[in-house]
């Protein structure tokens, strides 16, 4: 089985996410978070939730397409109605990608982890795409639709609690895709264990390619990684033991 080289893996998301981080953290060093902030919007937000919303987009796509061998028969089967519409380029909605990938990431559970943004007034547990256990869409991404195509009547969407979660669906991504954990591995962002009675992390990193190994094993059973893992950036931290 060969996994092919996708942007997640090359770091152009990642790096387009902590983009998008640092700007909306420089926005909140003006208009602090709170819950009596959370409703206020702004240009400034609105530009931050339409970007948000086109990088969570290309995110799945480009998460559908590394899936390209075809050893993963379940995953051609899941896949189904998505792979026909990614190729008609006619995929409308986000529920499209959650026909597939909330079976194999658990997304709307966080994949078993706490999502965390590490904020002025205190810790915000997060899920951002818990919509998704009942196929429906993220609150955040409904918002970005409206603003994106009825912006006169629905701009007040552009809101602080919308761009904070939608940031937090796009770090989520990050923190789960197969090839992106493999990046932050290498980058050094990503700590992990092993979780009661399975392998050690350490273990792992010590046998030349065995990590690759462990990867090919996940991707091959569609399921996530089975480590407990921690990821922390300047806003959040996702854990999972």
């Amino acid at each position: 089985m060969r996994i092919v080289a996708t942007t997640f893996m090359d770091g152009f998301f990642w790096n387009n996410f902590k983009s998008m981080e640092q700007d909306f953290l420089r926005f909140l060093e003006y208009t602090p978070y709170c819950v009596m902030n959370d409703e206020m919007y702004s240009p400034k937000l609105t530009g931050l939730l339409l970007q948000i919303g086109g990088y969570i987009d290309s995110a799945f796509k480009e998460m559908a397409r590394f899936f390209t061998f075809t050893e993963v028969k379940s995953y051609k089967i899941k896949r189904g109605v998505l792979t026909e519409k990614l190729e008609r380029k006619a995929v409308k909605d986000i529920i499209d990608y959650c026909a597939v990938f909330e079976g194999i990431y658990d997304l709307s559970n966080n994949s078993h982890g706490d999502l965390i943004a590490k904020l002025d007034f205190g810790l915000q547990h997060l899920r951002p795409f818990e919509k998704f256990a009942g196929a429906k869409s993220p609150e955040w991404w409904t918002a970005y639709n409206k603003v994106k195509h009825e912006y006169s009547a629905e701009f007040d969407r552009a809101n602080i609690k919308n761009v904070l979660n939608g940031l937090a669906g796009a770090f989520l991504l990050n923190a789960l895709h197969y090839p992106s954990i493999e990046l932050l591995w290498k980058l050094g962002y990503l700590e992990a264990g092993s979780r009661v009675g399975e392998t050690g992390f350490q273990n792992i990193m010590h046998h030349k390619g065995a990590f690759n190994e462990y990867m090919k094993v996940a991707v091959s059973n569609l399921s996530p990684l089975n480590l407990g893992i921690r990821i922390e950036t300047p806003l959040f931290l996702y854990l999972r033991q």
